[in-house]
């Protein structure tokens, strides 16, 4: 379970596409009169990076041989301090541009989608947002951005791009939109067919990802802004045009499947409770522990619940604080496990530390739908085994404090 979040902590890091950015400074360009400047849409992919598709802005122009994409969704990973900056929430995220046909090839070995949506504008609009693309990449200090998953993304930086370089105001329509939902929910399609990658996501995210989205804040996911740029418009004098005449396909993908038999989370740890359950009255008949099993089951929860922590307070991922999960995973688990190595030693603390934990894991379990943080249930026979647990090491304790 460790090793699936890490995985996914991975996976929104490298969201976008993982291209290297060039390292050459793009020429000063007049457009001509039937340039166009679009955005595309990238589907999702089968691999956790890209499960929740990509977003980048195309600029084409027959009269000056240019067919260019600003993609706002790479990264370095020769940066001496990527991983250092990865964990601790810091990324720096890297505005590239490459041409179309190398961006199209990308996606044509990955069997995903393109969409593209032909901005309505003007050519001296044209003009004014290319010119804001070519000195954003340019320029260093606005080629690089702190990559934030939900609020600044590869699809919320063209979103803002748009709104800002354009000089007519963009009138959004987001009846279209499911309203209501927040920021996990949104995420829960695209990890339908993907459920470690699910189960670590719902385990990681704390209270701040349970916050309802405005409409304005789907948009970091790129199928939602493509779905509430089809609908826009803009306002010239009071009189509206649509902002994209609508989308249309430029390269087709195939279905993405998941393939081969996957072991859910569920199943498996249902499997795991009636091995603790079993284990267990085992363990009553001699009386005696099963260590190896109590090293096993609290070595996870005091792993998870150290990871936990250091997403709350050791990095700057907001989403991961204010985790209501720590309540079960506790760090305080792993000296404790060093103690259930000795029978004889620190036998109170024992004895009143695995009471408390059974008793506070039961209050979780009875208080599930009271607590503010939507919680997986799937974790529920991991919770039982960790009480089973937990109540028979407190007993074993009391019998040997009596004794």
């Amino acid at each position: 379970m460790v090793k699936k979040i890490f995985i996914f902590l991975l996976a929104i890091a490298v969201l976008p596409t993982p291209l290297r950015s060039q390292e050459y400074a793009l020429p000063s360009v007049t457009l001509g009169e039937n340039a166009q400047i679009t955005m595309l849409t990238c589907s999702p992919g089968d691999e956790l990076y890209s499960v929740f598709g990509h977003s980048a802005i195309r600029v084409r122009d027959f009269e000056q041989k240019l067919d260019w994409v600003f993609n706002y969704g790479t990264f370095d990973f020769a940066d001496p301090n990527f991983y250092v900056n990865f964990v601790k929430g810091r990324l720096n995220y890297i505005l590239s541009v490459v041409d179309y046909r190398h961006f199209q090839h990308e996606y044509m070995l990955e069997g995903r989608w393109i969409y593209e949506q032909e901005l309505n504008i003007d050519n001296k609009q044209k003009q004014e947002l290319f010119d804001s693309l070519v000195i954003n990449y340019n320029i260093p200090e606005y080629r690089y951005y702190l990559y934030d998953f939900f609020f600044d993304n590869c699809a919320t930086r063209i979103r803002d791009v748009f709104t800002e370089a354009i000089d007519t105001e963009i009138v959004f329509d987001y009846s279209t939109l499911e309203k209501g939902q927040s920021f996990r929910d949104l995420l829960q399609p695209y990890l339908a067919e993907k459920p470690w990658a699910r189960l670590g996501i719902n385990l990681i995210l704390g209270r701040p990802a349970d916050r309802i989205a405005d409409p304005w804040e789907y948009m970091f996911l790129p199928d939602h802004m493509m779905e509430v740029f089809e609908h826009a418009s803009l306002n010239y004098n009071n009189e509206q045009v649509h902002f994209t005449p609508g989308s249309k396909v430029i390269l087709e993908g195939r279905d993405m499947n998941e393939s081969g038999f996957t072991i859910t989370p569920f199943p498996l740890l249902i499997l795991f409770l009636l091995a603790g359950v079993i284990i267990s009255y085992r363990d009553l008949k001699r009386g005696s522990l099963s260590k190896w099993f109590d090293i096993t089951v609290f070595t996870i929860a005091g792993l998870l619940g150290s990871l936990f922590v250091f997403m709350w307070i050791g990095s700057e991922h907001y989403v991961t604080n204010r985790n209501f999960n720590l309540l079960w995973a506790q760090p305080l688990h792993i000296p404790m496990v060093l103690l259930l190595l000795s029978v004889s030693k620190a036998v109170n603390l024992k004895f009143y530390y695995f009471g408390a934990n059974a008793i506070l894991t039961l209050l979780f379990i009875l208080f599930w739908f009271v607590i503010p943080q939507d919680l997986p249930l799937v974790v529920l026979p991991f919770l039982l085994t960790l009480i089973l647990r937990s109540a028979l090491i407190s007993r074993n304790m009391s019998i040997a404090m009596n004794n």
